[in-house]
């Protein structure tokens, strides 16, 4: 029982040691029985040499000592006996004690030690310096382990409900970006809203928007829109057109911006609309999650812009379209039927040439055809005017258009000086100021018989536009002015449908002077930011 144990005194040494001190009791308590055992075999060796002794000395002399020593024998080797016995059974008991001991000891110390020691993945010969050390420190490492994990479970819940709030964060940004875009539609300031949301939910210092040439004239609004600044690097994105329209990519703190910085270009289709720029803090890192709203938030805002100018090409397709067919009408009705009646004219003065004419009555003719001539040449002026075409590239191309086409018929010098600033006007405000600059030319050319013509357009800070046309020749009022009072009023009827008013009067200098003035349907960003709060 002892030998397979007694060995791997480094592994066990406890249990070796308490075998040890087991056997050195169960030795100690076989001497002692091997001692008594001794003790009364010499006892009874030197009882039975005196009685032997006795028997051959006289009997009367040695009679009292041999019945003594008789005596004594008999009573040593009785309580020999029981005290042998009594040693024996002791030595049973320390003997079964002994193994009973040992059982145990095994069982903890070795069986159990071992399968605690066995949940570790580490070599325990390595541990401590006996069982009991081996399996605290086993028990410490578990205990750590436990603690990591634990620590690494809170984490993981922390993360993992950080990630949900983020998530949540994004598709509620998204949403509410997308119901704002479709309840009040896309414009400079609902895209400042939502860059706003969006700088919420990715976390970030400062988002901006850099909008495109096309994506500015859909919406009217500036180069840049932001919610706390320019980021740097966009400053240098602005300098590299084809940089703007690259794949989506983090770009790292450098000598141009201290920060890092997440540039996402944002396109519908084939179509590029801007780029979309978030500057996060010096120790921030941009995490796949944060790209992912990033490219979603920009396909939204692609999505908006590219509605926002479909709808307004459609406006503009739809209005054209419909001026083409007034245009269609006055020509194939009005315009023929008025050509028709100067044909007859004609030939009413050829027949009112003769000695046989009723007196006045070639004069009445000669007025009637010069009045027919005025009503088809007004009549092929508003087949004209129906018929202009608005510039895909908006009002100010339009108007350098028709400046363009009025100096070249004319051989005027024709200038355009404009400063709208933020202004943005609706499709059927640039056709109504279109239309009046195009009749204040006309009448500068045709009546006042100028040489030099001035059309200023601008916004104050008011919220008023103003459309001013200047020219040199014949003011109100001249003697030889001869204004197209019907045209005058044309244009006083477009001022007042846009909620304006025209001024016709006299150019300090000389000349005429023409305003409108009249406040934009759409409000500029900061105008609207100053009435949300």
């Amino acid at each position: 029982m002892l030998s397979p144990f007694v060995g791997p005194r480094r592994r066990y040494p406890l249990f070796v040691g308490l075998l040890a001190i087991l056997s050195g009791g169960v030795v100690a308590a076989a001497l002692s029985l091997w001692g008594s055992l001794e003790i009364q075999r010499q006892f009874d060796g030197v009882f039975t040499e005196l009685i032997a002794q006795c028997a051959g000395s006289p009997p009367a002399a040695a009679e009292p000592i041999c019945a003594t020593l008789s005596r004594i024998d008999r009573t040593l080797l009785q309580r020999v006996a029981v005290m042998l016995m009594l040693q024996g059974f002791c030595f049973a008991l320390i003997l079964a004690g002994a193994a009973l001991l040992a059982r145990r000891a095994y069982v903890l110390l070795v069986r159990r030690t071992d399968a605690a020691l066995g949940l570790t993945a580490d070599n325990e010969d390595v541990r401590g310096r006996d069982e009991i050390g081996r399996l605290i420190e086993s028990l410490a490492e578990l205990s750590a382990r436990q603690a990591a994990l634990d620590t690494e479970e809170r984490w993981q819940r922390r993360t993992s409900s950080d990630q949900l709030r983020r998530k949540s964060q994004a598709l509620q940004a998204l949403h509410e970006a997308g119901s704002m875009f479709c309840a009040d539609g896309v414009s400079e300031f609902s895209l400042v809203r939502g860059l706003a949301l969006f700088e919420t939910a990715l976390g970030a210092r400062t988002v901006a928007l850099g909008l495109s040439d096309a994506g500015r004239e859909a919406l009217g609004a500036s180069a840049v829109l932001s919610t706390r600044g320019e980021p740097a690097i966009l400053h240098a994105l602005a300098h590299d057109a084809g940089a703007r329209e690259t794949a989506v990519r983090i770009v790292p703190p450098s000598a141009i911006c201290d920060r890092p910085s997440l540039v996402v270009p944002v396109c519908c289709g084939d179509a590029f609309v801007g780029t979309l720029v978030a500057e996060f803090s010096e120790t921030a890192r941009v995490e796949d999650p944060q790209v992912d709203l990033a490219q979603s938030f920009s396909h939204l805002v692609a999505l908006a812009i590219s509605s926002a100018s479909r709808s307004r090409e459609e406006k503009r397709v739809a209005l054209m379209e419909e001026r083409g067919a007034i245009a269609a009408e006055l020509h194939d009705s009005l315009a023929q039927a008025i050509g028709f009646m100067k044909i007859q004219v004609a030939r009413l003065q050829r027949r009112l040439e003769g000695e046989n004419a009723p007196p006045g009555a070639a004069q009445m003719a000669i007025e009637l055809r010069e009045g027919l001539s005025v009503a088809y040449r007004d009549v092929r002026e508003l087949i004209t005017a129906f018929r202009a075409r608005m510039d895909t590239r908006g009002l100010l191309a339009t108007l350098e258009e028709a400046i363009e086409e009025f100096g070249q018929r004319s051989c005027l010098d024709i200038g355009l000086v404009h400063d709208l600033g933020a202004c943005h006007l609706q499709v059927n405000e640039e056709f109504h100021v279109m239309q009046i600059v195009r009749e204040a030319l006309s009448n500068a050319v045709r009546h006042a018989h100028a040489s030099r013509i001035r059309v200023n357009v601008g916004y104050g800070p008011d919220h008023l536009f103003t459309l001013t046309v200047d020219d040199d020749g014949r003011g109100v009022g001249e003697p030889g002015a001869d204004f197209d009072h019907y045209g005058l009023s044309i244009m006083r009827e477009r001022a007042h449908s846009l909620g304006g008013q025209l001024e016709v009067a006299q150019r300090p200098g000389g000349g005429t002077r023409i305003e409108l003035s009249f406040a934009p349907e759409r409000l500029p960003i900061d105008t609207l930011e100053e009435t949300s709060r």
